[in-house]
């Protein structure tokens, strides 16, 4: 250890790592990266939480204006499963209380909506067939209030009026709600569309949420789903090889942080071994204050030194 004659000012730069694990709100980021969507899915997981998640629209008018002015697709979470279920289109996931009529749902893949029937049960049907449809609000004190209209659209057709005037299509929870429902049906003599619809994707965070958002006339196919900007936001289906841009979720995982610090010592700082020393003394009274999950270094300078002189 080399010492001074006097006691001079030293400068240097303290980096401190920490780990930040607390519930953070929904956080999109764009990562102009290229890569697959399983490559983007492992690099969100480590910077972040995962991909991107979309639980309603007001999540997906956050994810449009993370996109900016981007013209290229880019990935979210959301990835094709292997078993097919019958979710609501809100996002609120699947059906609890169902009032399946007879042997429904029977119609396989080729009847992926739903209708409810004048009769007051439910019914598997194809989606671009017309039908009247209904639609929910929701009142100042949080309660859910129908709209119904009675003009012929398709499933997807009636779920963009849903989206655009009030919240989504009708979401029946118990049986007074499907009651209210059925009320109407009857009263037409017809059925009407109401919000579910059969659905295989899965997101990569767990999330039952099924709120989707797709282009509609879409060709591309694939396993994994991309937002076109280009295209109002609106989602895609793409092979998950292909690479391209993605939308990570979360706060960032590592927080860093940068502290220049000026010290007066006798002790020349400027030794490697004496900055050793100093760094073991900070994490020790760091972690006397309860501070963890942490790693402290120091930023070395062109020459490989860690605190410089500086004039006093």
């Amino acid at each position: 250890m080399a010492w001074l004659l006097n006691a001079l000012p030293f400068a240097g730069i303290l980096l401190l790592f920490q780990r930040t694990d607390q519930l953070m709100p929904q956080q999109y980021h764009l990562i102009n990266g290229s890569l697959t969507w399983y490559e983007a899915q492992s690099f969100c997981r480590l910077k972040y939480t995962d991909l991107a998640t979309v639980d309603n629209m007001n999540d997906q008018k956050e994810l449009v204006d993370t996109l900016g002015s981007r013209v290229t697709n880019s990935w979210i979470g959301l990835q094709r499963g292997t078993t097919s279920r019958v979710v609501w289109s809100d996002g609120r996931g699947p059906s609890h209380y169902t009032k399946w009529y007879g042997s429904e749902p029977n119609g396989g893949d080729v009847e992926r909506c739903v209708e409810m029937l004048s009769v007051g049960a439910w019914n598997d049907a194809s989606c671009g067939t017309g039908k009247g449809f209904a639609c929910y609000e929701l009142q100042p004190d949080g309660a859910q209030r129908y709209v119904f209209y009675s003009e012929y659209k398709s499933w997807v057709s009636s779920q963009e009026l849903c989206r655009e005037k009030h919240v989504d299509m009708a979401s029946i929870g118990d049986e007074l709600d499907n009651a209210e429902v059925a009320n109407v049906a009857k009263a037409w003599g017809r059925s009407v569309w109401i919000g579910l619809f059969k659905d295989a994707w899965v997101w990569s965070d767990g999330r039952e949420t099924s709120f989707r958002f797709w282009l509609s006339g879409s060709y591309s196919r694939g396993d994994c789903v991309s937002v076109a900007a280009a295209q109002q936001g609106r989602w895609v289906e793409a092979p998950c090889d292909e690479k391209a841009a993605f939308v990570c979720q979360g706060g960032l995982k590592v927080k860093k942080m940068v502290i220049r610090m000026t010290v007066r010592s006798d002790v020349d700082l400027a030794d490697s071994t004496v900055a050793d020393a100093l760094l073991k003394k900070l994490d020790a009274a760091l972690r006397q204050q309860s501070v963890t999950d942490f790693k402290l270094s120091w930023r070395r300078g062109n020459s490989g030194r860690v605190f410089q002189r500086t004039s006093s």
